[in-house]
């Protein structure tokens, strides 16, 4: 079947069927989370691991509510929603929020506006500094709020579940333990999170379709980033689920190429300027 590359505006609620691979990406990110939480209680381990086990599941919720936003989920619109709610849950993120500025960064990449040019706009190591320009934008959305009443209504609902959670753990003296299962693990997820799909994709290239997202031909990240590698098969496909990626490259390849879309062979490299296609200047992945 053909696949046409996707209008600049995305559309919503359009899979044909149920994604199962990403409703067990859901299923296992709370699987591990609760396991975490029983493990930490019953048979505590060395507490790196509570830390590392907590980051692995918040990692898998990136790509939960990615693909909610995405509507690749259901064709069924609430479906798409609650998945995407609970995914982002453990973000400590508003998903409807979180959803119409993800949609902005499709809409306006590597533009001057580009909501993601908070995060690509400087050398990863400064990240951590520049997040508080990212509660800025929000801020900014907040005054012509796109949001629904009941998706507003959503989104402070999850921020009071957050906050409540922090409150019980506070007034039962586990607010030390909270820090560790979810705090610290959601750091560390959020900063891979930012390398792998904010940063690395979009860093030094220019405000195109096609040129404006690199593709990270590497074997061995494939697996680790869910397919995310290839990002650029997602701005240019976005109603392709993430467990496509790969095989729509291998595809589309021919068509990727005559219109200059970067694919590069190396993770380790100075990202300070983009390189062509294949470029000859990349090392060794």
């Amino acid at each position: 079947m053909r696949v046409a590359a996707a209008p600049r505006r995305i559309s919503m609620a359009v899979a044909k069927r149920t994604d199962w691979p990403t409703l067990l990406l859901l299923a296992a990110m709370y699987a591990l989370l609760g396991g975490n939480v029983f493990l930490y209680v019953q048979h505590r381990l060395p507490l790196v691991l509570h830390v590392l086990i907590s980051a692995v599941a918040i990692h898998l919720a990136f790509t939960v509510w990615h693909e909610a936003v995405h509507a690749t989920v259901s064709p069924r619109a609430w479906v798409n929603n609650v998945v995407g709610v609970f995914g982002m849950l453990p973000y400590k993120t508003p998903y409807f929020l979180q959803r119409w500025v993800h949609l902005e960064h499709h809409d306006k990449l590597n533009e001057k506006d580009d909501p993601n040019s908070v995060y690509a706009d400087g050398p990863f190591l400064t990240l951590p500094f520049r997040y508080f320009r990212a509660l800025g934008y929000a801020k900014k959305v907040l005054k012509t709020d796109p949001r629904t009443a009941a998706e507003r209504s959503s989104d402070i609902a999850g921020l009071l579940v957050v906050a409540a959670i922090y409150g019980v753990a506070t007034w039962r003296g586990f607010l030390l333990d909270a820090l560790i299962l979810w705090f610290v693990p959601l750091v560390i997820a959020k900063l891979v999170m930012d390398w792998y799909i904010n940063w690395l994709p979009h860093v030094g290239l220019p405000p195109d379709r096609f040129r404006g997202t690199r593709i990270l031909e590497v074997g061995w990240l494939t697996p680790l980033v869910l397919g995310h590698n290839y990002h650029a098969i997602h701005h240019l496909w976005p109603t392709v689920p993430w467990h496509g990626y790969r095989s729509l490259f291998k595809k589309k390849r021919d068509y990727l190429e005559r219109n200059d879309v970067p694919i590069e062979h190396a993770v380790f490299r100075s990202w300070r300027q983009p390189v062509g296609v294949d470029g000859e200047d990349s090392l060794a992945g």
